[in-house]
């Protein structure tokens, strides 16, 4: 696999961005589907979509021989307090990735799940053997239907995926409201830490560059089918690393808040199956990782807030966004509507003289196409006032539909053609010609 094309979803992101490093590193060609383009990428392949989206998601991973699945939502506040939304990024947007894998035959899909899926287990120490019960939170829940729609893909469609069990990711690039880089960003500014309950819940924090290493080992051949959790090698409760930050980064006050429903209790939590498959294991110490983040986050300039993707502006060429701006002034650009109105009615005329035989009947329907140019002319050519150009505009399309209506019908058979006919419209034209010269005079003069 190695120097073939890899999706990243969520490449613009905190863990994404690190996976896409990686896979540079190892010789792959990265391409990143997101909602935004990535600041630390600017040279990589980039998909502005959304994940959400089939069709985005299909046209990122054509030609793409793994889909490394990041996109999520990932903060845990905002999975309880939107959680229709969350929902419909983590679940249908995993669904949608395995269903493009389906459709061109992706080798693999490498799924990033979270050992949240432990956070009700009532066991001192877990691993991927170790039996799930239902989840009481809707970020875990989220996550666990990924990882059944991964399941189910295999075994019905022949779909080659890995799951991965993320345990807490900190770093370069993270996000300022998880819990370490909070806790480092306020001992800097001089704030208090805030701990939500007693501060006894445990976590295996991992390195994000650590963790991206073992998602990009996760595409060799003997992670297919596989589940792995991606831990550190230390367990420490909340409370320790609030001391550990203040004792790292600068010492500050420690305050404490209510607990939170379906929080993440903690576990001991075995990466073993990592290391003895994959090579992999988490290399950096909580206390250097610390260090290492708050010197990062000091030499770092604060980057711009993301831009929500219901905000978005899908990325399209100069040429393509000049041709789209062109068109969208025909609304007050009565010379460019009146030509586009001018070509449309020719171009119906000659569509309707094309299908139709007998002399006579072909000199009927030339008159009378030649009758409703006229007026269309007319109303183009006619300077009106600036004020009303809005106005000659919609009146040139609205003539111009009218026009093609009526050379539908007269196509159709609905419309008979004779002599009579033909007058009419030479005289109606006539008529319309002379107003569409009046109008504007009087406009005019009223105006001045």
């Amino acid at each position: 696999m190695r120097g073939s094309v890899v999706l990243v979803t969520g490449g613009a992101g905190f863990i994404g961005s690190h996976v896409v490093d990686r896979l540079i590193a190892a010789g792959h060609r990265p391409r990143i589907l997101d909602t935004r383009a990535s600041p630390w990428h600017a040279g990589v392949e980039t998909v502005i979509g959304d994940v959400r989206r089939l069709d985005d998601v299909l046209a990122a991973s054509r030609g793409c021989a793994a889909i490394c699945h990041l996109a999520a939502a990932a903060d845990v506040n905002e999975v309880h307090e939107r959680p229709a939304w969350a929902t419909e990024l983590n679940a249908l947007g995993t669904l949608n990735v395995l269903e493009a894998a389906r459709l061109h035959g992706t080798a693999r899909v490498v799924y990033a799940s979270t050992v949240w899926v432990y956070s009700d287990v009532d066991a001192a120490a877990v691993d991927e053997d170790t039996p799930l019960v239902p989840p009481a939170h809707l970020y875990t829940a989220g996550k666990l239907s990924g990882e059944l729609y991964c399941r189910s893909y295999a075994e019905l469609y022949g779909v080659s995926s890995t799951v991965l069990r993320f345990g807490i990711p900190y770093g370069p690039r993270a996000r300022p409201a998880a819990v370490i880089p909070a806790f480092v960003g306020r001992a800097l500014r001089g704030e208090a830490l805030s701990i939500a309950g007693t501060g006894d819940q445990e976590r295996s924090f991992v390195y994000v560059e650590d963790l991206a290493e073992g998602v990009v080992r996760a595409l060799a051949p003997e992670a297919a089918g596989r589940t792995y959790n991606l831990a550190g090698r230390e367990t420490t409760t909340v409370r320790e690393l609030a001391d550990l930050v203040c004792a790292e980064v600068a010492p500050t006050a420690i305050v404490h808040t209510p607990g939170r429903s379906g929080d993440l209790r903690g576990a001991e939590i075995s990466s073993d199956r990592a290391e003895d498959e994959l090579g992999w294991r988490a290399r950096t110490p909580l206390a250097e990782g610390v260090r290492r983040y708050a010197a990062w986050v000091q030499a770092t300039p604060p980057s711009p807030e993301p831009v929500p993707a219901a905000r978005l502006r899908p990325r399209v060429p100069a040429g393509v966004r000049r041709v789209g701006a062109r068109l969208a002034s025909g609304a007050t650009d009565p010379v460019y509507a009146g030509t586009v109105a001018l070509l449309a009615v020719l171009a119906a005329t000659l569509a309707v003289l094309l299908g139709t035989e007998g002399d006579d009947r072909i000199t009927a329907i030339a008159i009378i196409g030649g009758a409703l140019l006229v007026p269309l002319w007319s109303l183009t050519a006619t300077e009106w006032p600036a004020a009303v150009h809005r106005a000659q505009a919609l009146g040139i399309g609205l003539l111009a539909v009218l026009s093609v209506l009526l050379l539908g019908a007269i196509d159709s058979g609905d419309l008979a053609v004779g002599r009579a006919h033909v007058l009419e419209t030479v005289v109606l034209s006539g008529l319309l010609t002379s107003a569409l010269h009046v109008v504007p005079r009087r406009l005019a003069a009223g105006s001045a």
